[in-house]
């Protein structure tokens, strides 16, 4: 196999057309495939081709570092999301409580205490993937993966032997053809 980049391999055979004919979104295919996990598996795989513009089959590790990867963003903007939610509480108790006391002194408080302010934390500029991962973890794409290579739609490469094997899994000519069929695309 031929290496093109760090867990991506050449495609030797011919595919219907180029993969800038065909429209992947991130890690989505709508209305594609028959399955969600289909459909997200299929979109993972392509997306390297889509970056490349070549068609190339991705390593098992390569994939599982991109699931983390999004996982480890999904888990920062969250955290954030439940920082700001908490501090948004703590900042309408306090507000509450300095209504009520400038209330009670009639206005007086206010001279001498400032207004409570929000310490909101800044979320993440990257927008999270729509993926299933996040719900139901890693094994909704393994899952999509296994249902492709039993329909023929990714082929299944195992390079190497024991403990330093590299597992490769290449679009076929069928996943394409299907894709360009369900989008409208005509072969180049």
């Amino acid at each position: 196999m031929d290496q093109v980049q760090q867990g991506l391999f050449a495609i030797e055979e011919r595919m219907p057309c180029s993969p800038e004919a065909i429209s992947v979104y991130r890690y989505a295919l709508p209305s594609t495939l028959d399955r969600a996990e289909q459909e997200e598996a299929a979109a993972r795989i392509l997306s390297f081709s889509k970056q490349l513009d070549r068609w190339v089959g991705v390593s098992w590790s390569r994939l599982a570092e991109m699931m983390q990867k999004d996982y480890k963003l999904y888990q920062r903007i969250e955290e954030a999301r439940r920082r700001n939610s908490d501090e948004q509480w703590r900042f309408q108790c306090a507000m509450r409580r300095h209504h009520i006391l400038c209330t009670l002194t009639l206005g007086i408080y206010t001279l001498f205490v400032e207004k409570p302010t929000a310490q909101m934390c800044e979320e993440p500029r990257e927008r999270v993937p729509f993926s299933g991962i996040f719900v139901f973890g890693p094994k909704h794409v393994v899952v999509g993966i296994h249902e492709l290579i039993e329909r023929g739609m990714l082929r299944h490469v195992q390079e190497g032997e024991g403990e330093s094997a590299i597992d490769v899994f290449f679009p076929t000519p069928a996943l394409v053809s299907c894709i360009m069929q369900k989008q409208g695309v005509v072969a180049s």
